[in-house]
């Protein structure tokens, strides 16, 4: 959450609002896995 804050800062000091929206999965065990869910998904269109 340390560089989410950063990067809030970041954008304060140059302008009067900041919108964020933050969404994230995080489970146990699971690392990349972005990646193996466009691999999932190509795999099932054929690409």
């Amino acid at each position: 959450m340390d560089v989410v804050k950063r990067a809030v800062a970041a954008v304060e000091a140059r302008a009067p609002r900041v919108s964020l929206v933050l969404k994230a999965d995080v489970r146990p065990g699971v690392t990349d896995g972005l990646t193996s869910k466009v691999e999932t998904v190509e795999r099932h269109l054929g690409a």
